[in-house]
C-alpha cells in the first residue's frame, strides 16, 4: 500500500546555537547529517510524487494522440462509405474523438499533470546538484586540511551546510511559487471553459426553444372562410372540406375553424337541379384565415 501523499514542507534550517557548545568531533558529524537529512527528505518527496504525475501525463498524452488519430481518420473513412447514415455516424464519431481529446488536454492543464511532472523533475535535479556540490566542498575541505579537523573548521563547515540547506529551501519555495501561479492560471482557464460552455449551452437552448416555437407555430391550426355569391336569394348548397362528408348550408358566408395548415379543397354542390359542383382550393396559413369567393351560376 502506498503511503498517503503529504504536502511538501520546508524543514527547520541548521542553527549554530545547536552546535556551538559541542566539540568538533561531535558537532561536525551532526551538522553534516542534518544537512544531508534536509536534502534527502526534500528530494524523496519530489521523487515519490514525480511518478504519479508522470503516469497521468503519459496516459493523457497517449489517449489524446489516439483520439487525434481517430478524429483525423474517421472523416476520411466516411468518404469511402456508400451508406449515407454510416458516413454521418463516422463523421460524428470523429468530431466526438477530437472533442474528448481537447477536453483531456484542458484537464491536463487544469490539474497540472504534465507541467507538474516537468516542474518536479527540474526542482529535484537542481536539489541533487546542490547536494553533490555540498558533498564535494565538504570533502575537499577535509582532504585539503593539513592536520586534524578542529574547532577552527566548524564555522566554515557550518556555513557550507547552512548554504546548502538554504539553497534546498529556495528551490522548494520557487517550485511552490510556480505551482501557485499555475494553480491560478488553471482556475482562470476552468472559469473560462465553464463560461464558454454555459454561453454555448444557452445559445443551444435558445435555438432549441426557437425551433420548437417555430414548429408549434407551423402546425398551429387556422380557419377557412368562403363567401358564396348568389345571383338572387341564397339557395341551399352542400359544402364539404377535402374528403369529409358535406353539410347543408344556406347563406353567403361559410366558415370552418381548427383547420390544419396547408392546401385544402372545398366542395360546393348545388342541390337544385341541375346539380353542379365547384371545388376551390385554398391555402390555410398556420394560425391564419384563408378566404375564397365562389360565384354560383
Amino acid at each position: 500500500m502506498n503511503p498517503r501523499k503529504k504536502d511538501v514542507r520546508i524543514d527547520k534550517l541548521v542553527d549554530w546555537n545547536d552546535f556551538a557548545s559541542l566539540p568538533a568531533e561531535r558537532s561536525l558529524p551532526a551538522i553534516y547529517d542534518h544537512a544531508k537529512c534536509v536534502s534527502e527528505r526534500a528530494r524523496e518527496w519530489y521523487w515519490r510524487n514525480i511518478d504519479r504525475k508522470r503516469r497521468w501525463s503519459v496516459a493523457v498524452r497517449s489517449i489524446s494522440f489516439t483520439l487525434l488519430v481517430a478524429g483525423a481518420v474517421l472523416p476520411v473513412c466516411a468518404g469511402l462509405m456508400s451508406d449515407a447514415q454510416a458516413r454521418l455516424n463516422s463523421t460524428q464519431w470523429g468530431v466526438v474523438a477530437l472533442a474528448v481529446a481537447g477536453l483531456l488536454q484542458a484537464a491536463d492543464r487544469i490539474f497540472g499533470w504534465s507541467s507538474g511532472w516537468l516542474r518536479y523533475i527540474s526542482t529535484v535535479t537542481n536539489m541533487e546538484n546542490v547536494t553533490r556540490r555540498f558533498e564535494l566542498e565538504w570533502s575537499n575541505h577535509l582532504i585539503n586540511k593539513a592536520g586534524p579537523v578542529g574547532e577552527e573548521d566548524k564555522p566554515r563547515l557550518f556555513e557550507m551546510a547552512k548554504r546548502m540547506e538554504e539553497d534546498i529551501s529556495k528551490l522548494q519555495s520557487d517550485e511552490t511559487e510556480k505551482w501557485v501561479a499555475e494553480f491560478n492560471t488553471s482556475l482562470a482557464l476552468l472559469s473560462d471553459l465553464i463560461k464558454s460552455q454555459r454561453e454555448s449551452a444557452e445559445k443551444t437552448a435558445d435555438a432549441a426553444r426557437t425551433a420548437v416555437a417555430a414548429k408549434e407555430k407551423a402546425i398551429q391550426p387556422g380557419a377557412i372562410e368562403v363567401t358564396i355569391v348568389h345571383k338572387a336569394d341564397p339557395v341551399p348548397v352542400t359544402i364539404g372540406l377535402d374528403d369529409n362528408p358535406g353539410e347543408d348550408f344556406t347563406g353567403t358566408v361559410w366558415s370552418r375553424r381548427q383547420v390544419a395548415p396547408g392546401l385544402h379543397t372545398v366542395h360546393i354542390t348545388t342541390t337544385a337541379p341541375p346539380a353542379r359542383t365547384i371545388q376551390p382550393v385554398v391555402d390555410v396559413p398556420a394560425g391564419g384565415i384563408a378566404t375564397a369567393k365562389v360565384n354560383l351560376p
